[in-house]
Parts: structure tokens; sequence; C-alpha cells
């Protein structure tokens, strides 16, 4: 790799030094209201803060499988995939953090929701309301690809 002046030398030696992972969100959608959840306040990644259902894939897991698998564990509810999103890359500078997310639309047909030990509240939202939640990153780069926003 050839860097051709300090300032290019800096912002790779500073994305060398923060790790990447790789996950699927599921925006669950139930009569034009989408579910966001509140991580549990011992969550290693984002305590107390709002986001969607997700998770990370299992090697030689499809993302499609993952995301109903996670949105079953996280919820108690069963999904449908109604449509797939554009990758998306969130940065997180302060935990030095990528995120390399595939992002689901998916419908229920409940919102009698069983929250599982990740997380410790939920609110069905219109998604216009996401702003007023304090949440991981990414969010809004997810509803957008999907077109929820």
């Amino acid at each position: 790799m050839k860097l051709s002046n300090d300032n290019e030398k800096g912002l790779e030696k500073s994305k060398l030094f923060q790790k990447t992972y790789f996950a699927v969100t599921g925006i669950l959608i139930n009569k034009e209201k989408i579910l966001i959840m509140r991580k549990a306040l011992d969550d290693r990644n984002y305590p107390g803060k709002w986001g969607f259902c997700s998770g990370f894939v299992k090697e030689f897991e499809p993302a499609e499988d993952t995301v109903l698998r996670e949105i079953k564990e996280e919820t108690g509810l069963n999904a449908k995939i109604v449509k797939k999103g554009e990758i998306v890359e969130a940065i997180d500078k302060k935990n030095k953090k990528t995120w390399i997310v595939v992002p689901f639309l998916c419908k229920v047909n409940s919102r009698e929701v069983t929250l599982c030990q990740e997380n410790m509240d939920f609110r069905w939202i219109n998604p216009k309301e996401f702003k007023n939640y304090e949440g991981v990153p990414g969010l809004e780069k997810d509803l957008k690809t999907l077109g929820v926003i």
C-alpha cells in the first residue's frame, strides 16, 4: 500500500486500529410502526442504547437465516423478510469499531414482544421518531437503505 502524504498515512493508520465486525440487523415492521429495543446496561458494545434486532453471522450461516434467528431469539416473534437493503458501513470512532451490516426489513404479525436478556425495553414507533432515541451507530443508514425513511 503506497501512501502519498502524511494526511493519508494518518487516515490509513487510524483505520488499521479499528476492529471490523460483520452483522445483520432486522427492522421489524407491523402496521406502519417499527420496533426499537433498548440494549441492556451490561451490553458489551452499546449499553443502554436503542437499536434494532441484530447479531453476528455464524460461520457458513446465510445472513437471511441469521436475521430470522436473531429476531426470534430477541423478541420471540416469527418474521418474514420483506426486503434486503444494501450493505451499510457504520464507523464508531469512539469505540474504534467498524460495522459492516446487512439490513433487512421484516414483517411481523404481532406486537407482543418477549425480550431476551440482551435488551431491557422496547417501543413500536413511527420510523421518523427514531431520532428521538439515543441509538447505536448506523440506524439512520439502515432505515434509508431499506426505504423506510
